[in-house]
């Protein structure tokens, strides 16, 4: 938390209230003229409301004062006076409030009415080292946030709808880049597969065709073969039958010599 002298912090907010009150010019959002100011005020009340010269005041959830006395209110500027407690000192400041001034500035147009949005409390009374919202802070303020707010907060809005927008493009982008390759990684799979099987099915022709080649070979080899058995057993059968021919010639020729000597004889 950030940690300021509480003597620096009034003396900037007091040095504010005094060039207002002596007519020098103060910066203020949402407002071109003085008019009307107000506090919002949580004192015994959850919603808070627009009070003026209140006796009693929340300045924020660590600090309070009561019995308030205003020296001065507006138009830029608030001085007053009174008990301060808060949790921050208790239980001494609880049963013994310490005095205190409040000094308020900060002018702002919230739904409408000025409102002050900055308070810092000085006195005679213990500070404590962290001082920031329990001695000087920011004021609540109506929940209803002013038109500089609501722009700043419809601004954010539309960025991170666009920053959604672009991751979701980019997102979609690689989503598309991915479903791109998958598809081509399938397209390249599926040719492979079908030139895989045009090989195989050229394969497996080239082999019928080899084995209805070799069939008609060995039919070819076959007969051959059995054409020069039927030529050699015929061919032997005619040898065969010349010598039995020859045989009985050669018989029939000797038989008629002995018969051809046996006439002789007689």
């Amino acid at each position: 938390m950030r940690t300021v002298t509480i003597a620096a912090a009034v003396a900037t907010l007091v040095s504010g209230i005094a060039g207002a009150g002596s007519g020098t010019a103060v910066a203020e959002t949402g407002a071109s003229a003085p008019g009307p100011i107000y506090v919002f005020n949580l004192y015994e009340t959850e919603e808070g409301r627009a009070d003026r010269r209140p006796a009693n005041l929340v300045a924020s959830e660590f600090s309070s004062l009561s019995e308030l006395t205003w020296k001065k209110w507006g138009p830029y500027a608030a001085v007053g006076t009174g008990k301060l407690s808060g949790t921050w000192c208790m239980p001494g400041c609880q049963e013994e409030p310490y005095t205190a001034t409040i000094l308020l500035g900060g002018t702002r147009t919230v739904n409408g009415k000025r409102y002050f949005t900055r308070f810092g409390i000085t006195g005679d009374f213990p500070k404590p080292e962290e001082h920031v919202d329990t001695l000087i802070g920011n004021l609540p303020k109506p929940k209803q946030a002013d038109r500089a707010e609501q722009n700043d907060r419809a601004e954010q809005n539309d960025r991170a709808e666009q920053n959604d927008r672009a991751e979701q493009g980019s997102r979609a982008e690689e989503d598309g880049r991915t479903d791109r390759a998958d598809r081509a990684d399938r397209t390249d799979r599926a040719d492979r597969a079908e030139q895989g099987g045009r090989a195989e099915h050229a394969g497996r022709g080239a082999r019928a065709e080899g084995a209805d080649q070799g069939g008609r070979a060995d039919r070819a080899d076959r007969a051959e073969q059995g054409g020069r058995a039927e030529h050699a057993g015929r061919a032997e059968q005619g040898g065969r039958g010349d010598r039995v021919e020859r045989a009985e010639q050669g018989g029939r020729g000797e038989r008629a010599d002995r018969v051809e000597r046996g006439h002789r004889w007689r």
